[in-house]
């Protein structure tokens, strides 16, 4: 997810609970150069040679129209060599004993995950007590589309891999069957096998995870990704932000980051021209601006997020910025919160308490400094924002230095402060950093009071 939005009620309203106006400029998978303009993205060197050449409209539509055809081309191609279309594999009375069985709460083969098309079927029959009722299968996420039957008719599809697959089914009958047509565009492919998979009546659940016949009917080259226009540097920042420049706001919420976290170095200056460009560009030096420090994830193997974590803190050294926390919000098997309320609540806490720390706030603690007591002792202190912090045990920190990592699970809480002790046959390296929660997908252990988890870090030991 990449968006934003600008309350633009007085402040008194919002106080008051009566928000008059929400403008959301949301576009999901955007880079953050999208959302700057030309002159700071000259300031950071950060214009592609193309640039010039993207102002030329013929040239525009040429690139768009090339695209087109190829992105047609490939799903002409996958429904022309799917030879389970022609045959009606949705079809409930096909047969299907002799086709592979397959469960989706386990890693698939290989053969199974490369690009192509794919068919999954499965017979069910259902108590007695659940026959007219009306059903929704709970599949989670998919890679890349889908499109799902029930007794040959479909109740659902979905064109790309991050939406959960939640299709209702109107009436249930005794017996009936499921047929998945899943293509893979890019592999590895298949359905997230940690997710739930489920029929759910009511409140009863019933278990869809194993019975699978599964047949491969085609396979694909890679499709390219698609082009957008818009996610161009200063696509987004010509197209949705500048045209909002004669609005007051109380706030900017922004969320975004999975898409720089291929690529996270030089993200956190970025970051800080974005803040105070738009302030200038509003005409409101002191507009609070609360942004989403990204959640936990492990989907994106290639990507870096504990370091575009750490470049997302960059903003806090402007003032009037808050930064909410989300460890534990996210699940490590999606690219997004699926609980997205939770965030939306943190943001109004932020909102409130801007005002209270003027100079930045952080929802959960928030690390400053490590500092290297004795020969073996380093000392953690954080800023808390008014707020008492907790820690678990038996839990570990990471020591980095050389290259290499080592567990520090020996620490104890004093006051605000976290005392760690290490091995005794660890020296300090001149690079030696602590790390906490540096992680894709990390388990938060250190808390405030009010529950909300730490910011992940790497502080060098001084």
């Amino acid at each position: 997810m990449s968006g934003i939005g600008y309350f633009f009620a007085k402040e008194k309203f919002l106080e008051d609970g009566v928000p008059i106006g929400l403008i959301a400029t949301a576009v999901g998978g955007t880079p953050l150069n999208a959302w700057l303009s030309e002159e700071s993205l000259t300031k950071f060197n950060s214009l592609p040679p193309s640039y010039n050449a993207l102002k030329n409209k013929e040239y525009l539509k040429v690139i768009q129209n090339l695209d087109k055809l190829y992105q047609d081309n490939y799903q002409k191609l996958c429904e022309e060599t799917d030879e389970g279309l022609y045959q009606s594999w949705q079809d409930p009375n096909l047969d299907d004993r002799n086709w592979p069985e397959i469960s989706l709460s386990e890693t698939w083969n290989e053969k199974y995950t490369f690009s192509g098309t794919l068919w999954l079927r499965k017979k069910l029959q259902i108590p007695d007590e659940f026959i007219g009722r009306e059903g929704e299968l709970l599949f989670g996420t998919m890679t890349d589309a889908d499109v799902i039957y029930v007794n040959g008719k479909k109740v659902g599809s979905t064109d790309y891999k991050y939406p959960p697959r939640n299709y209702k089914i109107s009436k249930l009958t005794k017996t009936f069957t499921i047929a998945i047509r899943l293509k893979i565009y890019n592999a590895p492919g298949g359905i997230t096998h940690s997710k739930p998979h489920i029929l759910l009546v009511g409140e009863n659940r019933l278990d869809l995870n194993h019975g699978w016949k599964i047949r491969r009917r085609s396979t694909l080259p890679e499709r390219h990704k698609a082009y957008f226009i818009n996610y161009e540097p200063t696509g987004l920042y010509n197209g949705m932000i500048v045209p909002l420049q004669k609005l007051k706001f109380a706030a900017i919420l922004w969320y975004q980051g999975e898409s720089d976290a291929g690529s996270p170095q030089n993200y956190g200056p970025r970051f800080r021209e974005l803040i105070e460009s738009w302030r200038k560009l509003f005409k409101q030096p002191n507009l609070p601006f609360l942004y989403v420090q990204l959640p936990n994830c492990d989907t994106e193997k290639d990507a870096d997020w504990a370091r575009l974590r750490e470049e997302q803190k960059e903003g806090l050294k402007i003032s009037r910025t808050a930064m909410v926390v989300t460890i534990g919000d996210g699940e490590d098997d999606d690219l997004h919160p699926l609980n997205i309320k939770d965030v939306a609540h943190k943001l109004l806490n932020a909102y409130h308490n801007v005002k209270l720390f003027p100079n930045c706030y952080c929802i959960g603690p928030l690390a400053k400094e490590a500092i290297q007591a004795k020969k073996n002792v380093i000392i953690l202190s954080f800023e808390t924002f008014g707020k008492k912090i907790n820690i678990e045990k038996d839990k570990d920190f990471e020591l980095f230095q050389e290259g290499h990592s080592y567990e520090v699970s020996d620490y104890h809480q004093v006051e605000e402060k976290i005392i760690l002790e290490l091995p005794a046959t660890l020296s300090l390296q001149p690079d030696a950093k602590i790390r906490y929660n540096w992680s894709n997908a990390p388990q938060a252990f250190i808390w405030n009071e009010e529950g909300y988890p730490a910011s992940p870090f790497e502080l060098n030991i001084q």
